[in-house]
């Protein structure tokens, strides 16, 4: 399962004996599920791994540049001039607790539909580096995360709205356990890189902000893309912002106006310029091109078809193995170890919660509609989970 070690880039092909074991490696999945379950005070039924709360979720558009690097030209969703309805969703990445001051990833997921139906997702997070360089490392990063939900200093108290005292107490049994599982040394170096990571969203004043996704494979080449505001308005936030300040500001944006980000894509170049075996490094990104526009378009928050619309959000499930690699759709696994862990590990969590099955929406990417039979299903799912008092995302 070893990537290639030269100057350039070679995809894994991984054997059935190869999948086996990845599988194996996070196939504890679902009990990390059940010890967040039984951690966390804000859920009452198994939700995501990771990336569980949602600030925004609704419709997105994306619109596909006319001009196109030569690769990539006609595989997928990128047809020249190209025009798609899909959903999207921001988050937060570890999620515990639920307040958005607090040191985390922010997420985003924006899923489509080519015109031959298959399904592609772009998983992406607020910052050009993977919290770990393999798939193993990560899932004990999932690990510690999950013990780390039930640490909890109920007479500390939140200063405004940062939860200082349970964030230490988080943090505290978080490092604790990743030494356990990793060593003292290499727990230090990776808490030390995911603090670095996370540390940016306490400082952000909004969730419209740069995601990189992982390293794909399209037209022959690896790469990742890059989602960038229209508009660079990120700011620190302001003395007291409250706990809910980055779901907030987003309503309050996208009630006045559409939120815009171009696509771009990043192409390999060198082990040296764009390293694909050490995950914790970022890319060079002076070569990178525009290939489109997403937009979540103007919408009245508190409106019955916004409310559906988040509701599917968060009810779906994304993967990163929904994707098209040639213009024969001939590759059917992600060209890295990482990313086949990831395939796997995100469909136990989607099995585990109860996602919604992915034939109730098929028809939403080519219609742009929420029929009544899904629409009945969305508030159905939404009023169990307000009566249990489960939070999936900002009132």
């Amino acid at each position: 399962m070893s990537q290639s070690t030269s100057n350039s880039w070679q995809p894994f092909r991984p054997t059935e004996a190869d999948l086996k074991a990845i599988a194996q490696d996070v196939a504890d999945v679902p009990g990390i599920q059940v010890q967040l379950l039984d951690g966390h005070g804000d859920l009452h039924l198994p939700d995501r791994v990771a990336h569980q709360y949602q600030i925004a979720g609704g419709k997105i558009l994306l619109k596909v540049a006319r001009d196109l690097p030569a690769p990539i030209k006609g595989i997928g969703l990128f047809i020249p001039g190209a025009e798609y309805v899909g959903i999207g969703r921001i988050s937060t990445g570890l999620g515990t607790p639920h307040i958005e001051t607090n040191p985390d990833f922010l997420g985003i997921t924006a899923a489509f539909q080519t015109r031959d139906r298959c399904r592609i997702d772009f998983l992406a997070i607020n910052d050009p580096t993977a919290p770990t360089d393999n798939h193993r490392d990560f899932v004990d990063v999932l690990r510690a995360t999950a013990k780390s939900a039930s640490a909890y200093l109920p007479l500390v108290g939140e200063w405004g709205a940062y939860d200082v005292g349970n964030l230490l107490a988080e943090q505290t049994v978080f490092a604790k356990t990743l030494a356990e599982r990793v060593g003292a040394l290499k727990a230090g170096k990776c808490l030390a890189h995911i603090t670095k990571q996370t540390l940016p969203t306490a400082y952000s004043s909004t969730a419209w902000q740069r995601y990189w996704t992982g390293i794909v494979e399209l037209g022959g080449t690896a790469g990742k893309f890059a989602f960038v505001p229209m508009h660079d308005e990120n700011t620190r936030p302001r003395l007291r912002p409250g706990e809910r300040h980055l779901s907030e500001d987003w309503r309050q944006r996208q009630s006045k106006g559409d939120i815009a980000f171009q696509l771009y894509w990043i192409p390999f170049l060198t082990q040296d310029a764009t390293p694909t075996g050490q995950l914790t490094r970022a890319w060079d990104e002076g070569h990178k091109t525009v290939v489109g526009t997403i937009t979540f378009p103007r919408v009245e928050p508190k409106s019955d078809e916004a409310r559906l619309w988040s509701a599917l959000a968060t009810e779906m499930g994304a993967n990163p193995g929904n994707w098209v690699a040639d213009s024969g759709n001939t590759i059917k696994q992600p060209a890295t170890a990482f990313g086949i862990a990831r395939k796997l590990g995100y469909a136990l969590s989607q099995q585990g919660r109860g996602a919604l099955e992915p034939q109730a929406y098929q028809r939403v990417f080519e219609t742009g509609q929420i029929n009544a039979d899904l629409a009945q299903e969305l508030n159905r799912r939404r009023e169990q989970k307000e009566a249990l008092g489960h939070i999936s995302c900002a009132p």
